[in-house]
C-alpha cells in the first residue's frame, strides 16, 4: 500500500513539472510583432551642431597692469596755512581748476618788498648810467655799450633786484595750486581749511584716466609677431571686455625673463580700467580661413592617430563617419577643407564617442559660440 502511495506522488510531481515546461516552451515560440521590435530598439541621444564658414584667429595672450595716460603728484612748493581746499578723494577737475589755495599775505608782502628794492635799484641804475654816458660824451669815447650796461646793472644791484622780484612773484603764484590737466584726484586724506602744509607735502595724485596704457610682457618667441596698430582685446577682473591698440613694442628683450614689453593703449572714458588693475589681454596676430569651421569637440581620434567626425543625414537620422585632417585649429575650433564637409552640415559634438558608422541616432542640437579668451592656435 505504501508503495502505491509513493508511486502516485511521484507521478503527480512529474505531471506538474511537465506542465510548467510546456507553458515555458509556448511563451518562447510565440512570434514577436514589428511594433514590439521597434519599441525595443534604443537610439543613442547625440548632441549636434552646425559647421560654418567663419575664420579662426591666432592670438598672443598675456597679463598686464593698467597705467594712467598721465598722472602727477601734487606738492606745494611753499609752506603756509590752507585758505581753501578742494582736495577730496575721487573729485574730478578740468584743466586750470583750483585745487588748493594758501593764505598768501606773507608772499604778497614779500613781493611788495621786492618791488620796493627793485625801484631803488632802478633809480640807482638810471643815475649811474646817466653819469657814465655824460663821461663818455665828454671824453668822446663810445666803448662797449652792451658790456657797460650789464656792468652797471650789476654794480647798482638792479640785476639782483629783478631776480628777487621775479622770485617773489613766483612764490606768490605758488600759493594757488591748479590742475595742470583734466583728471580725477586720488588722495590719502582730506585737506581742510586752516591746515598748515609744508613745502613738498604730498597732497594727492591727479590722474588722467580717460585713456590708459597697459604693459604686457610677451615671450621672446612671440614678441616679433606683434606690430604697432594691432588690435588687443582686454578683459577686466570683473569680466568686462573692451578693445585697445598696440602703441609700442619694446626693441629689446629682458635676458632674464626672456620677454619683451608690449604697450597697449585703450580708451577709458567709461572708467572700466583703473590704474594698478591687472587685466587679461590677447592680441590678434593672424587670421586663418578655409572651407568650413567646425568645433574642435567634433573631432575624434581613432586607433592609428586618424581623426574623424560624424556627419548627420537628417532624412533618416543616420550618422556617417568622415576622416578629416584639420588645416588649423585652436582649443575651440578647427578649419577643415574636406570635400564632404561644408558650411551648414550637422556634426556630432557630444555623446558621440561610442558611435559606429551608419548608426541611427536621436539628434539634439546645440548652438556653439566662441568663448573669450581664445587660446593660441597650435
Amino acid at each position: 500500500m505504501e508503495y502505491k502511495v509513493t508511486y502516485s506522488l511521484i507521478l503527480i510531481v512529474l505531471l506538474v513539472i511537465a506542465s510548467v515546461g510546456c507553458s515555458s516552451d509556448s511563451s518562447v515560440d510565440e512570434p514577436v510583432s514589428e511594433e514590439q521590435k521597434e519599441s525595443v530598439e534604443v537610439r543613442p541621444e547625440v548632441i549636434f551642431t552646425i559647421a560654418d564658414d567663419e575664420p579662426i584667429y591666432k592670438y598672443v595672450e598675456s597679463q598686464g597692469v593698467v597705467e594712467a595716460n598721465r598722472e602727477v603728484v601734487l606738492k606745494p612748493k611753499i609752506s603756509g596755512f590752507v585758505e581753501q581746499s578742494n582736495i577730496v578723494e575721487g573729485a574730478r577737475f578740468q584743466q586750470g581748476d583750483t585745487l588748493l589755495t594758501l593764505i598768501d599775505d606773507e608772499w604778497a608782502y614779500a613781493l611788495q618788498e621786492a618791488r620796493n628794492e627793485y625801484q631803488k635799484a632802478l633809480n640807482a641804475y638810471r643815475i649811474e648810467r646817466g653819469l657814465r654816458k655824460t663821461e663818455q660824451n665828454r671824453k668822446g669815447t663810445n666803448g662797449d655799450s652792451i658790456r657797460s650796461d650789464a656792468m652797471v646793472r650789476i654794480t647798482t644791484g638792479l640785476a639782483q633786484a629783478e631776480l628777487a622780484m621775479d622770485r617773489a612773484k613766483l612764490n606768490l603764484s605758488y600759493a594757488t595750486i591748479t590742475a595742470p590737466f583734466s583728471g580725477q584726484l586720488a588722495t590719502p586724506k582730506r585737506i581742510e581749511a586752516g591746515t598748515f602744509v609744508s613745502a613738498g607735502t604730498e597732497l594727492g595724485t591727479l590722474v588722467d584716466d580717460r585713456s590708459v596704457r597697459i604693459r604686457f610682457d610677451v615671450l621672446e618667441a612671440e614678441v616679433n609677431k606683434i606690430r604697432q596698430g594691432m588690435t588687443a582685446e582686454l578683459v577686466t577682473p570683473g569680466e568686462e571686455s573692451l578693445q585697445g591698440r598696440v602703441s609700442a613694442v619694446s626693441p629689446v628683450v629682458d635676458p632674464e625673463s626672456k620677454t619683451g614689453e608690449v604697450i597697449v593703449t585703450a580708451d577709458n572714458r567709461n572708467g572700466l580700467l583703473k590704474p594698478g588693475m591687472t587685466v587679461e589681454g590677447r592680441i590678434q596676430i593672424q587670421k586663418l580661413e578655409g572651407k568650413a569651421r567646425i568645433p574642435r569637440a567634433t573631432i575624434l581620434e581613432r586607433d592609428g592617430g586618424r581623426t574623424l567626425v560624424f556627419k548627420l543625414h537628417p532624412e533618416n537620422n543616420e550618422v556617417e563617419w568622415i576622416y578629416v585632417s584639420p588645416a588649423a585649429q585652436n582649443e575651440e575650433w578647427a578649419i577643415v577643407n574636406h570635400e564632404n564637409i561644408a558650411p551648414g552640415d550637422t556634426l556630432a559634438v557630444d555623446n558621440h564617442f561610442a558611435l559606429s558608422h551608419l548608426q541611427i541616432v536621436e539628434p539634439k542640437m546645440r548652438i556653439l559660440q566662441s568663448r573669450s579668451p581664445t587660446n593660441e592656435l597650435n
